[in-house]
């Protein structure tokens, strides 16, 4: 026979399940409330309903799990719970003998029934809760022993007088410059002191709510000759492991108790989560059988102790573990009420500390984005190169901070003009580094500008190693334009075709290079177009069009050429150009999430028609 027994307000006693346990629990409960003074009729029949109850627990249970009988008692009333872990059977809504004599079947209901006032079966998913409940026949004395009395109340005023001292000390450590990590190390320590236990360990809820984290987050073993260090990563791989477990049983002799890191809140068969997961403390003891994957199984042969949920507004946050390395250990009650409500508060600290640190990261980094982004904008051309023979315009939209789009227009020492429109892979940070590499590796070379192949070449072999290191590419078009606007030479790497229209047509340049930082040598094909009759030339990034997207997910290929063939038509300035197909563009983005920058440059030549130059010729926006 085995039977666990828990300090609880009344008694509570888990045993297997197996009739002779069975027998042995229902005599240790009679025997209790016998102590409660219940008369000896009453423990007689209170013998004759739990002995049908148990029966019928371990009988028709058919569960290896342990089963747990509790009971209650007040001035008026004495309670019983049996729960156990089966598939359960339905409690029928009339309950009477068998009509044949030689039956046994439905008896033991109507003994139940009979012999108490209120009967209730709770039938769950995993485990099923049988209330007894019947009235006191005589009413307990109160009691006269005014000096355990005064005695207690003394005890109950001195642990809320630490409690209250102990939380405004944590309070006062808190407000200065200290880590969460560093505080709540320091105070499990006082934890671990109030209650006289041997080890103590706090997890807390992962920020998705699935998994419990180990504090601090590392775990480590000290030993004699050295260190051994785990990362929560091999951890967690190896979590539930013989071999994760072997290594921390040969561990014993360690002058910090081994902690697995990360504990996943659907393990039900570990003690930590499953305080969690039924917001419920979870004791054990010498006779808890532990599985494989419990840490505390690490902690010795024979450990008992507490696992205690920790609430913040209604909600777990985590769970505190202390406990002795031996068979059985009944911490003072008040102790425990310090540990329990210092932990609550300690796990809210925790929890807002945290929540204030992310905050201020944030701003932080909000921050140093913004400043990203005033640098970025300043890298871009202040305004296109205007000239007599050719008008030019452009916008640049991020979806986020920084982006990786580029363009810009450079004015060649021949009186030509080169336009390049690049966008690096990928948003955020990197690609913003990467596209302010890409400008200055382009200036360095602006005497090949003419010749774009060869330019693309040159950017190409600077380029690749960083590209390539970080797994990105860049594509990229580049278009000179000769000084009298009637040439135009273009070379393309792995970037949406360049749009030309005189008004009748749209002709598509491709772009058939492969990107920056895909292939190391690789010779770039350029293409030479005359411009005779050309009024507009339109070089977008696929933030704006994206050709290989389906109708109805973006401005469409069809919408683009048929909105540049009518600025032709209308013989539309390039500023009118650039506002009316950004109007266009935001219109359409504005039925869905932007997913990409959007940058293009519109050119328009008609020396006849021209104007004079504009300044402030592109703008920037960010969504």
């Amino acid at each position: 026979m085995s039977f666990t027994r828990q300090p609880v307000e009344g008694l509570r006693l888990d045993f297997c399940a197996t009739l002779e346990d069975a027998r042995e629990v229902v005599r240790e409960i009679v025997g209790w409330l016998a102590e409660q003074q219940l008369t000896a009729q009453e423990c007689t029949e209170w013998e004759l309903v739990l002995a049908e109850a148990t029966t019928n627990a371990v009988t028709h249970g058919r569960s290896s799990q342990p089963l747990r009988i509790e009971a209650v008692s007040t001035a008026t009333t004495a309670e019983v719970r049996i729960t156990d872990h089966s598939s359960g059977f339905d409690w029928p809504e009339a309950v009477s003998l068998p009509e044949s004599d030689e039956s046994e079947s439905g008896r033991g209901l109507f003994i139940i029934h009979s012999l108490t006032d209120h009967v209730s079966y709770l039938k769950g998913r995993s485990e099923n809760v049988l209330c007894l409940r019947r009235s006191r026949r005589t009413v307990r004395p109160p009691a006269e022993d005014l000096g355990a009395t005064l005695d207690l109340m003394t005890a109950e005023v001195s642990s809320c007088y630490e409690t209250i001292a102990n939380i405004f000390r944590v309070s006062s450590e808190a407000a200065r410059d200290v880590s969460p990590d560093a505080l709540v190390e320091s105070w499990l320590e006082e934890l671990r002191l109030i209650s006289g236990a041997d080890f103590i360990t706090l997890r807390m809820l992962t920020p998705d709510g699935t998994q419990l984290e180990g504090i601090p987050p590392a775990a480590r073993l000290s030993k004699a000759e050295g260190e051994v260090s785990w990362s929560a990563e091999k951890t967690q791989r190896a979590q539930g492991s013989q071999e994760t477990l072997d290594m921390a049983l040969e561990s014993q002799a360690t002058t910090r108790p081994f902690s697995i890191p990360i504990i996943d809140l659907n393990r039900s068969d570990v003690i930590e989560s499953r305080a969690v997961s039924m917001r419920q403390d979870q004791w054990f003891d010498g006779r808890t059988v532990f599985d494989q994957s419990d840490p505390l199984r690490a902690q010795g042969a024979a450990v008992s102790g507490i696992a205690h949920p920790l609430e913040a507004g209604g909600e777990v946050i985590g769970v505190l573990t202390l406990g002795v390395r031996t068979g059985h250990w009944e911490p003072k009650a008040c102790d425990l009420n310090v540990v329990r409500s210092l932990g609550d508060f300690l796990g809210t600290l925790l929890l807002s500390l945290r929540r204030r640190d992310a905050a201020n990261h944030s701003r932080l980094i909000k921050r140093e984005l913004q400043i990203a982004a005033d640098i970025q904008r300043s890298l871009l051309p202040a305004e296109l190169p205007q000239s007599t023979v050719l008008q030019c315009a452009g916008h640049m939209t991020s979806v986020g901070e920084v982006g990786g789009d580029f363009f810009a227009g450079l004015p060649l020492a021949d009186g030509g003009r080169l336009f390049v429109i690049a966008d690096v892979m990928g948003k955020g940070v990197p690609a913003a580094l990467f596209a302010t590499a890409f400008r200055s590796l382009l200036h360095s070379h602006l005497d090949l500008a003419p010749e774009p192949g060869q330019l693309m070449r040159h950017l190409n072999s600077g380029l690749f190693a960083e590209l390539d290191r970080a797994e990105m590419f860049i594509t990229v078009q580049l278009a000179y334009v000769s000084a009298d606007g009637l040439t135009l030479r273009t070379c393309g790497a792995g970037h949406g075709p360049l749009l030309l229209t005189d008004g009748l047509r749209v002709t598509e340049v491709g772009s058939d290079g492969p990107p920056l930082g895909v292939i190391r040598d690789v010779p770039y094909a350029q293409e030479e177009s005359s411009l005779e009759g050309t009024s507009h030339i339109l070089i977008h990034t696929d933030g704006l069009c994206d050709y290989t997207l389906p109708d109805g997910a973006g401005m469409g290929r069809g919408q683009l050429h048929d909105w540049l063939r009518s600025t032709s038509v209308e013989g539309i300035d390039a500023w009118s150009c650039r506002d009316s197909l950004l109007h266009m563009h935001c219109l359409i983005q504005s039925k869905d999430h932007p997913h990409d920058d959007a940058t293009f440059v519109v050119l328009v030549r008609d020396a006849a028609v021209l104007p004079q130059p504009k300044k402030h010729s592109l703008t920037h926006e960010h969504r």
